[in-house]
Formats: structure tokens, sequence, C-alpha cells
């Protein structure tokens, strides 16, 4: 027992106080309901001091209704993100019901809607993800069910058409066409360039066995990339190309002599290190690189690192290797991929690289139909000569206006093609061309210094050691 009554006069005391708090946090909601506020108003009436208040109960039903009608506002002026983070909020409430059901079935049959459009489009991956979100938020009509297996379809057709299964990409798209059932222009023209890629596909397939049983490589080349133009994931046509590589790679340029610094057990395979130089005119410079495995490592006199660079790394840091599977990243010393440490690593685009303590590489291959890749450094260092990258050149460079290529040219309206034959690095062009002055049609195989002018570009190959001394 408390003396004196004092426990009595203590409940007391705190019941005022929490009458106080409760009649401050009824106040501030209700002045945050009035001004629209309703997210402030809701955590207000959340509070210990406010719940179980009578006002707070009504209140609580005035922030559910402001809700909903907020929603439909947002609903009427297309901001459906924010229409549906209105609706959520009703529901989690649990009050105005019939309101809340009103705007979910508003907001359902106008993401409906705008998935039918990007169909309609052909844009079946965008209306994949807005059908995908309905779903989450539970909407369970038929027609989100019809139009989800569309989309779906139309997403499997394209990625067995890369593969080069045609016969089920078509049959796919006979499902979306029999789904969708109204007219669909889009549709109907990429299921005729669908018949039309799947005739030109046959036809160099049978090609490509032929000069495969003959052992025609330079022909497995040439085919194998038409192969990939129009199936840009055909195994096939990804493995005979590798395989026709690796017997005809020829040593285009000529590089210093491998030293003590790259162990014996890459010298041994023959892998010297191919490389030269790009210059592209209003564009930059790029170090070349040919050999299917190259290394990567501290820049010094003495060293015979393909990709030597100033910073803070080892003399040999890290191997990047090439086959049909895509390039693969071997750690000598510490590095990271995407911030997280790695022994080995299959690169994928956007990767970005991390040798030492902060030397930044990042790794892409912006072209589909070439296994060639790029690399660039992101992070301040720099290799002996201020090139602005480094191309890992497989079979093919594509240098042209848009973002697939290798080297952008902004200015270009056609793709110039740098390619490996058995007589060296040649080019490819289109358009009205020029290699060291003398007008050439379509083709040409460079030299050593060779300069190449178009119409919209001009570049020039460099043999390693007459600009980058050693490296």
């Amino acid at each position: 027992m408390w003396p004196g009554g004092k426990l009595e006069t203590c409940q007391e005391g705190n019941a005022n106080v929490m009458l106080g708090f409760a009649w401050l946090a009824l106040r501030q909601a209700d002045e945050a309901l009035k001004t629209g506020r309703l997210e402030e108003a809701y955590r207000l009436l959340g509070q210990p001091a406010a719940q179980g208040h009578k006002r707070a109960w009504e209140m609580l039903q005035q922030v559910a209704e402001g809700f909903v009608e907020r929603g439909e506002q947002r609903l009427r002026h297309a901001d459906h993100e924010a229409a549906w983070h209105d609706l959520l909020q009703a529901e989690q409430m649990g009050r105005a019901e019939s309101d809340a059901g009103r705007l979910r079935q508003g907001l359902v049959q106008a993401e409906i809607a705008a998935a039918r459009t990007l169909l309609q489009a052909g844009e079946p991956g965008r209306a994949a993800e807005t059908l995908d979100l309905l779903r989450q938020r539970s909407a369970r009509q038929p027609e989100v069910q019809l139009l989800e297996a569309a989309a779906r379809g139309w997403l499997l057709a394209r990625e067995q058409a890369a593969r080069g299964e045609f016969p089920q990409a078509i049959e796919s798209l006979s499902q979306v066409r029999r789904l969708l059932g109204d007219s669909c222009p889009v549709l109907d023209r990429y299921q005729e360039q669908m018949g039309e890629r799947r005739q030109t596909f046959a036809f160099l397939l049978v090609q490509l066995h032929q000069v495969l049983e003959g052992r025609r490589w330079q022909d497995v080349v040439r085919i194998a990339e038409q192969i990939l133009a129009v199936a840009p994931h055909h195994e096939e046509a990804r493995k005979a190309r590798s395989r026709a590589w690796k017997t005809i790679e020829p040593v285009t340029v000529v590089l210093a002599n491998p030293s003590s610094t790259v162990p014996s057990s890459i010298r041994d395979k023959g892998e010297r290190s191919q490389r030269f130089l790009l210059w592209v005119d209003g564009v930059g410079g790029y170090l070349v690189c040919l050999g299917a495995r190259v290394t990567l490592g501290q820049a010094t006199p003495d060293a015979s690192i393909d990709i030597p660079l100033y910073a803070d790394v080892s003399r040999w840091h890290a191997t990047i290797s090439r086959d049909a599977e895509g390039y693969l990243l071997e750690a000598v010393r510490p590095l990271l991929v995407n911030g997280r440490p790695a022994q080995k690593a299959l690169l994928h685009q956007g990767d970005r690289i991390t040798l030492g303590s902060g030397c930044q590489l990042q790794f892409r291959q912006p072209a589909a139909v070439s296994s060639s890749a790029r690399l660039d450094l992101v992070s301040g260092h720099r290799l002996p000569l201020a090139v602005d990258g480094v191309l890992l050149m497989a079979d093919t460079l594509l240098m042209g206006p848009g973002a697939h290529s290798h080297v952008v040219l902004p200015d270009a309206k056609e793709s110039v093609i740098l390619y490996r034959s058995k007589d060296g690095l040649g080019v490819r062009y289109a358009g009205d061309l020029t290699v060291d002055g003398r007008r050439v049609a379509e083709k040409a195989v460079l030299g050593p210094n060779a300069v190449v002018a178009g119409d919209e570009f001009a570049f020039a190959v460099e043999p390693l050691g007459t600009r980058m001394g050693r490296l």
C-alpha cells in the first residue's frame, strides 16, 4: 500500500496525461486530414494515445474515404501507380469497402486496357510486366490471365526464334493470335517476318553443314555469321564459328616477345598476344586484342601483359579467355565482379571488374551478332597511351550509328565491319569506301598502317609498336 493514497493520485495523474496526449494527437490528425495530408493523419491516429478513442474511429473512416477519393482523382489523370498506392492504403485500413471496390475495379480495367495497348504496339515485355503487377495485386479476372498468356507466348516465340527453333516459334505466335482474337497488325507483320526468317535460316543451315563437311573454314565463318544474324543464340552456328576461328585464326599483327612476366603455362600454348591500335576520327582510340586469351596487369617497362594498366595492381593480375560459351575471367590476384570477390566468373553485359584497390573496368558485348567484346576503364586509370577502351576482337568488330556497335560512329548511316580473314584484317562497308587513297568496292584487306575513309567516317589501323613502345 502506498501511504496517504499516493497510488490513487499517481494513477489519476497518468490518466490525465494520456488524455492530454490523445487530445493532441486527434487535433493534429484533424488538421492533417483537412489539408489533405492523409498519410500523416493515418500515422497520428495509429499512436497508442489515440487508439480506442471514439473520435479516432470516426476520423479513420474519413481518412480511408480520403484515400479512395484521392485514388479516383489520380486514376482519372492516368496516374495508375499513385492510385494503386491510395487503394492499398484504404484496403489495409479495412474501411470504405464499397468505394474501395469501385476504385479497384476501375484500376484493374485501366491496367488491362494498357496491357492490351502494349500488345497491339508489339511490346509484349512491357505488357507482361503490367500484367504481373496486376497478379501481385490480387487481380484474378479471366481477361488478365488471357492477356498474360498472350504476352508470355509472344516472348517465348522470340526466344525460340533466337535459338533457331522457328517451327516452335511460329506455333507459339499462332497461339498468341488465337488468344488476342481481334486484329493486331504488328503481330501480323511479325508472323510474316518469322516465316521469312525461317526460310533464310533453313537455307543457310544446309550450307553450313556442307562447308563444315568440306572443312572450308572461311565459308564456315561467313555462313555462321549470317545464321547468327537471323538466330543470334543458335548454338550450332556459334560452336561452328568458334571451331573455324580456332582453326584459321590469323596472326594479324605482331607484338613484343613474351617475357618472364607472363607464366610459361600461357607462353607454351602459343597464345602470344596479337594486338593493334584503332584510331577513329572524332571518336577516339582503341587497343584491339585478337587473342582468345588476354592478360591484365600493371604497366612496367619489361611487361608482356596484353592490357597493361597504370594502376595499383599486380604485374599479372587476371586473364580473360574467350570460347564458345563466352568470356571467362580468372583471377591471379584478388579481384571483384560487381562488388563481390570472385576467383572465376563468366562475364555478362555490364559487369564491373575491380582489380586491386580500385582499378575498375566495365565489360560489354553490345552486338548480338558478334562475339567481340569491349572493356572500358571507368575508374580514371589508363593504359600507357590514352586510348578510350579495349576491344576484344573475335571474328568481327562493328562500328556504326547505334548502341549495338562496338564503336559508335554518330554520323554514319551504315555499319562498318572489321573482320578477320586468312590474309589478315579486312574491312566491309555497303557505301563508298577508300583505303589508303584507293577506292574499293564493298570490302578490302588492310595493310599494317591502313587509312580507311567513307562519306561519314575515317579511321586508321596501326601496328602496336609504332606508337606505344613496349606496350
